[in-house]
């Protein structure tokens, strides 16, 4: 069996065939990845489905019966002429056009439980732009990936569903480390450590309806999946939970859907754009409604209603901003009108898009027990004013569209007259992040948790947590990261509400958790430390062996020796890496270990949780204008160090003592320059 490291390099050293060769070169890497996968199997299932039945009746089964097995014992339907074996087998020239067809064949056949633009998210055989009759993927580069990847086996003999799905979204990872700063990976992929927050905060059931209306390429929906398999033993492994998804980038909706088959998962991914085209509706075309929502939208999204034409000046010419995108303009809020009825909050401003997603989320969720883990820009929890007076601020100024939604949220829906129909506050809990955490986008985020029932005891309080102290995650040149002790701090204090005795029950689940997690990433880094030196270590073992050989003249031993004292220096190398993982490894473990005796003595200190977290009423929320920043309710200011006075006193007097010293030398040297 492959292991998840042997598959991840091998899979990215397709990358390194097609980088800079087409555009979105990942879409091909995975689409022909979905292809040689299914193709594989296939033949897997055949060999399968003949064996059980060899067992079953002690004979072969006839031409009908393989017939059957054939036609009706696969996942995938693969017509003749369309597998893996025959794009291999076709001559260079015509070898674009025998997988493009091969690919929508299998679309085609497949359409049932496979919709088209997935396997066929690529179309092959395109021509060159030039027009000079070319492929825009030329048939001998296309040879290189076919024969690069005909190494590999996927079927399930080879390589487990847990395995390939691991290195799809390994890889699916690469993709976005090498696009760090730009805005394409933000749209796929979000940070697995955050991930792994909100859905063990939030905690889905088996058999629930889960739901990620900006799903990028899945990573929510997948780990909310995985982690009902891993918390229940009896949920159905195609369909812990029922999995729904909405993703507005076609490529992106294909790479979503691929790793949902590849992690062995059955769901239900549209494209579109869940604002102006929501695609999950109720038989009276209202939204449905989910038990479980997650999303990290795209932040601050300007004219997210299409409604915005650009600026013209005087002369009839676009105004520009600084950034060189046009300055928009928008028509009156009056006319507005939602056909699916979300902004019972209120109408959020044209130019910013952050409460029209997140009311979308919210008026998807539940009605009884729907709750949401929701990524956003820290803007969200102040921007907008309230209403003043003119003896208040100078000047009467009406209420900000925002501040109106965010206080909705909070306190309960408004009627026309502005008289609260039901007092409800849905905001459970909040995490405000590390700022540079996310791919695409410097804004400082936050984690919003939403809850349509939460429990009597705090349906008026909200838990604000502050994560975002220096020295509370790892930073890096282009992206910082939270480790695992960050993880175990985040999760205990959400999970913890501010007892205790609960942080003391659950701090042993997750260091069990989180620990088995390094040692994971460990054996991982091992594994591809090893296959980074694989070649050296074969040649080094292959010239003791020879070294070991009577007869060997003495100059073919020298330069036996010479090689081998070279490999020896670059397998020196591979043994600090090794030394290297495993002390970063231990020192992850240890971290652990302190961090648990941090938060024991945090709970047990009430000035001290101050500086961690807030359970805030909302009477203080509402003097506080319904403001959510932390700093507000969060001791967020770094203390200062503390100095011994009688040290630094000692100091001083030491420093002192250096200057008058050179002084006195200094006067000495230009007395001597004076008399001469």
């Amino acid at each position: 069996m492959l292991s998840k490291q042997a598959l991840g390099n091998t899979l990215w050293g397709l990358a390194e065939i097609l980088y800079s060769k087409v555009e979105d070169y990942k879409t091909y890497i995975l689409s022909l990845l979905f292809f040689k996968r299914i193709s594989d199997n296939y033949h897997w299932e055949t060999q399968n489905e003949i064996k059980a039945f060899k067992e079953e009746y002690g004979r072969e089964p006839n031409a009908k019966q393989l017939k059957t097995i054939k036609e009706k014992k696969h996942t995938f339907i693969i017509p003749d002429g369309c597998f893996w074996q025959d794009v291999k087998d076709a001559p260079p020239k015509k070898k674009n056009e025998v997988l493009a067809n091969a690919v929508q064949s299998i679309a085609e056949a497949n359409a049932n439980i496979l919709p088209q633009g997935i396997i066929n998210a690529v179309n092959w055989n395109a021509p060159a732009p030039d027009g000079k009759g070319g492929k825009r993927l030329s048939p001998e580069l296309l040879i290189s990936l076919i024969n690069y990847m005909d190494a590999v086996k996927l079927d399930n003999d080879n390589v487990s569903v847990d395995v390939l799905g691991d290195a799809y979204e390994y890889l699916i990872k690469k993709f976005a480390d090498e696009n760090k700063g730009g805005k394409v990976a933000a749209q796929f992929y979000t940070p697995q450590e955050v991930v792994d927050i909100i859905v063990r905060y939030i905690k889905p059931e088996k058999g629930s309806k889960v739901y990620d209306p900006y799903c990028g390429s899945g990573g929510f929906l997948i780990n909310s999946a995985k982690f009902v398999k891993e918390t229940d033993p009896t949920a159905n492994s195609k369909n812990p939970v029922q999995i729904y998804g909405q993703e507005i980038v076609w490529n992106t909706w294909a790479i979503a859907n691929i790793n949902l088959v590849l992690h062995g998962f059955e769901g239900k991914i549209a494209q579109g754009d869940t604002i102006r085209d929501p695609k999950f509706l109720d038989e009276n075309n209202d939204i449905e409604k989910f038990k479980y929502i997650f999303a990290n939208f795209p932040f601050s999204q300007e004219n997210w209603w299409g409604n915005g034409k650009p600026k013209k000046n005087k002369k009839g010419q676009t105004v520009y901003k600084k950034d060189g995108s046009p300055q928009m303009e928008y028509p009156s809020k009056e006319d507005f009108s939602d056909p699916f009825n979300r902004f019972d909050y209120g109408i959020p401003p044209y130019s910013n898009g952050d409460f029209a997603f997140i009311q979308h989320i919210i008026a998807s969720l539940d009605e009884e027990n729907g709750r949401a883990g929701v990524v956003c820009p820290q803007g969200v929890l102040f921007r907008g004013q309230p209403e003043k007076t003119e003896e208040e601020d100078g000047q009467n100024r009406k209420a900000d569209d925002e501040y109106l939604i965010r206080r909705g949220f909070i306190e309960g829906k408004r009627d026309l007259n502005n008289k609260i129909i039901e007092r409800k506050n849905i905001i459970e809990a909040i995490v405000v992040l590390p700022a540079n955490l996310f791919y695409g986008t410097t804004i400082p985020a936050a984690i919003i948790f939403f809850n349509k029932n939460k429990p009597e005891e705090i349906k008026d309080k909200i838990l604000m947590v502050y994560a975002a102290r220096e020295g509370w995650y790892k930073e890096e040149s282009n992206l910082n990261i939270l480790l695992p002790h960050d993880i175990l701090r985040i999760l205990v204090q959400l999970e913890a509400w501010g007892d205790i005795e609960v942080a003391k029950r659950v701090i042993p689940i997750h260091e069990k958790r989180l620990n088995k997690m390094i040692e994971e990433n460990l054996l991982f880094t091992l594994g591809e430390i090893d296959l980074e030196y694989e070649e050296e270590v074969k040649q080094y073992n292959e010239i003791i062996e020879k070294l070991k050989k009577d007869g060997l003249k003495k100059a073919e031993k020298n330069k036996l020796t010479k090689r081998l004292e070279r490999l020896e220096k670059i397998l020196e190398k591979k043994e600090n890496k090794i030394k290297e993982a495993k002390e970063n490894a231990e020192k992850e473990r240890a971290e652990i270990e302190r961090v648990k005796t941090e938060l024991m003595n945090m709970f047990a200190d009430p000035e001290e949780r101050k500086r961690y977290f807030s359970i805030v009423d909302l009477e203080e929320i509402e003097e506080n204008e319904f403001n959510l920043n932390i700093p507000r309710y969060v001791d967020t200011f770094e203390p200062e160090e503390e100095i011994d006075l009688n040290e630094a006193v000692k100091d001083f007097v030491k420093l002192r003592q250096v200057e008058l010293t050179k002084d006195e030398e200094l006067t000495k040297i230009l007395n001597l320059m004076s008399d001469e």
